[in-house]
């Protein structure tokens, strides 16, 4: 099943504003199974962390032990699937991927008066709590050593600076793709592909990567007369050379390739 327009509205909406990180896990719950009820998730969640609210004033290391304690914390190792992105999956379970439950903390954190963020951090999305870095899936401060050390002084600057809602969006729904495109399931990918352009309207360089992953799909699908028209957009619009180079050979390879007489 296709997303609906009306949800694409709603993701590129969320991702226009500014803190909409547990609105976008929630939108990206409803790409996942439309038959979730989103008004009633968001009282799920509010049920969860009253206790919370009721311990006021709360501060970090007040936070993390909550989550501790209502079973955060404790995830399992194990295949990761789509239900780990679906935040009533990961509400019931207690576990779901890093930028999941990031959404949850940082929403959490709001709520009791706290400043939060995410930290896009790669590979593992991190939280920043009071100006304190910590892992959502742990439940810990990390030393700043500890997620530094793989990156240089100028990319830790910019990671350690608030994830927008629109590149949140974008990872979550990455992490779907990812899923998708695994199980070869194209048409799903491509769904998610155009919920992706839905979020992303700035930066062209990235709406051209989607338009060329657009094309694979579509060759995956059997239909290079589609392929041909992503891997053209991609192209108009500018992309780094070595995509442009990977587009123009696509298009090459399409020009050549013997067609089906009917």
């Amino acid at each position: 099943m296709s997303t609906s327009d009306e949800l694409k509205q709603r993701l590129k909406n969320a991702a226009a504003a500014d803190g909409g990180e547990f609105l976008m896990a929630l939108l990206v719950s409803e790409v996942i199974d439309p038959e979730i009820d989103r008004v009633d998730l968001q009282r799920h969640f509010a049920a969860l962390i009253a206790p919370l609210e009721e311990r006021m004033p709360v501060d970090v290391d007040c936070l993390l032990g909550f989550f501790r304690e209502v079973g955060f914390g404790n995830q399992r190792p194990g295949a990761v699937d789509l239900s780990h992105s679906n935040l009533q999956w990961v509400l019931a379970q207690r576990q779901g991927l890093p930028i999941t439950v990031a959404s949850v903390l940082i929403e959490a954190a709001r709520r009791c008066g706290i400043a939060a963020h995410g930290i896009n951090y790669p590979g593992h999305f991190l939280v920043s709590i009071e100006g304190r870095v910590a892992d959502p899936l742990s439940l810990r401060r990390l030393q700043k050593q500890e997620f530094e050390a793989k990156l240089s002084a100028e990319e830790v600057q910019d990671v350690l600076r608030p994830t927008p809602t629109s590149v949140f969006g974008l990872r979550m729904l990455n992490n779907v793709k990812i899923q998708y495109a695994q199980a070869q399931n194209w048409s799903g990918a491509l769904d998610i592909l155009e919920c992706q352009l839905a979020v992303e309207t700035i930066d062209e360089t990235a709406q051209a990567a989607l338009h060329f992953e657009r094309g694979e799909c579509l060759l995956q699908m059997e239909q290079p007369l589609q392929a041909q028209q992503a891997y053209t957009i991609c192209l108009q619009m500018s992309p780094p050379p070595t995509l442009a180079q990977q587009a123009e050979r696509r298009l090459e390879q399409l020009q050549w390739q013997p067609r089906t007489l009917h």
